[in-house]
């Protein structure tokens, strides 16, 4: 390689860098279209998740949950973790019928749920053998409280009340003994248990004691609880559950599918966590319509004009799925498809984007346009001394593309001093190089040198020019 055109292909390489770092970004010439939001409204969307999980319909409450990610993408994430947590229940709960290894040390609660007391007032035999399973774990866990949860009263007592003087006579001290003396039935032992743990921040984490046989539908109901005061409170709560653990009083209860009678009383008791029951009711006399693709709608990407060759963006690109005409949407962007896009001339092109569920297809478009990629002229000279009448300097021109793909053709005019010495026609096999050897300068002092390209139909033209000093 001549030190000409290794001058020239270095002209070449920095221009390429220089432009390749400055692809235009045009922002979309149409307006942006704001994310679909269902017309189901958020109370209705909760009410039809409880519901389709009852039913075993996932796909269904899927669709709701996704629908309500559209209204409050932090509502839909706490959703999601309970509805997980509630499958995990319903195929088969882990419970300890001993106290279990590896509690927290420290910020940590046993919650003893009551079973009504005697007529006299006085504890029952199951409420008994839930305290002795607390008491064994409070004394392997010494800095743990415990809270006892029962508000139904026989002979002028409560069971919270029964329960702290059974475990205060067994050497439990009072100050860590909690009480929850209002609730009337596991729902409220679950609302109200988890308020009182609200009002306590040092408490990072609880087990519930309680029987096998109860323990399951405890859980989904203390983990409902705990979903209903963060939607109340708009604040995550990091309070979390660790290891139930509970008397054995069957030996194959939380240790399959849960039946379906429970399951069904356990949908009933999360909507009543909720405060939804009516609404729950009157959806399971009337179930709500099969979800059925009707429409999808595209928000455009963040750049919707592009230069010839370039690729097209998705940066910011949503596509919504509307299903029964908009009561409920998902975001289905990763799996929609996109055709039609080319930018291989300019012009105005459209991007069809198809989104297909179970059977149905619908589609969308948006526009682009496609505009000339720019170009940049780089020159070198051969030598830097040139003397007069008798140096002739070769120029060396580089034609860069701010899209590389794109090469560079077409005409390129040698300017000196205003006047023009000739047309050279550059072609592809060329990759944007062309020089000239001009005439020697009769006269000394400081004379213009100028490169034109003319451009094409996908280059803008450009030009240099530079000044160069004659000497004797």
């Amino acid at each position: 390689m001549s030190r000409y055109t290794r001058t020239a292909a270095a002209v070449a390489t920095v221009l390429v860098m220089l432009l390749s770092g400055g692809v235009e970004s045009i922002p979309a010439a149409q307006a942006a279209t704001a994310p679909v939001t269902p017309t189901a409204s958020a109370t209705d969307l909760r009410v039809q998740a409880i519901y389709f999980e009852k039913t075993h319909n996932s796909d269904q409450r899927d669709l709701v949950v996704g629908s309500l990610a559209a209204i409050s993408s932090w509502k839909a994430g706490l959703w999601t973790d309970f509805l997980a947590s509630w499958d995990v229940a319903n195929k088969g709960l882990k419970i300890h019928t001993t106290t279990p290894k590896g509690l927290p040390a420290k910020g940590h609660a046993f919650v003893v749920l009551g079973s009504a007391l005697t007529k006299a007032g006085r504890v029952t035999v199951k409420t008994s053998r839930r305290l002795k399973v607390a008491l064994a774990a409070l004394g392997k866990y010494p800095a743990s409280k415990v809270l006892v949860s029962g508000g139904a009263k026989r002979n002028g007592h409560t069971e919270a009340e029964v329960m702290a003087d059974w475990l205060m006579d067994k050497g439990i001290k009072k100050s860590r003994i909690l009480r929850e003396s209002t609730s009337a039935s596991t729902v409220s032992n679950a609302t109200n248990s988890m308020a009182i743990l609200l009002d306590h921040p040092e408490f990072t984490s609880y087990t519930l004691v309680s029987d096998a046989s109860h323990i399951r539908r405890a859980t989904i109901l203390f983990n409902a609880a705990k979903v209903g005061i963060q939607e109340r409170t708009g604040k995550p709560w990091t309070l979390t559950s660790v290891s139930d653990v509970a008397f054995s009083d069957s030996k194959i209860a939380s240790r399959g599918p849960v039946p379906a009678a429970t399951h069904t009383i356990i949908a009933s008791n999360v909507a009543s966590v909720f405060g939804v029951l009516a609404r729950y009711k009157a959806m399971v006399a009337s179930p709500p319509a099969k979800a059925e693709l009707t429409s999808i709608s595209v928000v455009p990407p963040l750049t919707c004009t592009y230069q010839v060759g370039q690729k097209l963006s998705r940066s910011g690109v949503v596509v919504t799925a509307l299903y029964n005409k908009g009561r409920y949407t998902r975001t289905v962007t990763s799996s929609a498809t996109f055709s039609g896009f080319s930018s291989g001339k300019v012009g105005d092109v459209s991007v069809k984007v198809s989104y297909a569920a179970s059977g149905v297809s619908k589609s969308a478009s948006f526009g682009c346009e496609i505009r000339k990629a720019t170009s940049s002229v780089g020159v070198a000279l051969s030598t830097k001394t040139i003397h007069k009448a008798k140096t002739r300097v070769v120029v060396h021109a580089a034609v860069a593309t701010s899209v590389p793909t794109v090469v560079a053709y077409g005409k390129v005019q040698f300017y000196l001093d205003g006047k023009r010495l000739t047309t050279i026609m550059m072609d592809t096999d060329d990759k944007g190089l062309t020089q000239l050897k001009l005439p020697t300068i009769g006269k000394t002092g400081t004379h213009s040198i100028e490169v034109r390209y003319l451009g094409n139909s996908k280059l803008v033209a450009s030009r240099q020019k530079l000044s160069v000093k004659v000497v004797k």
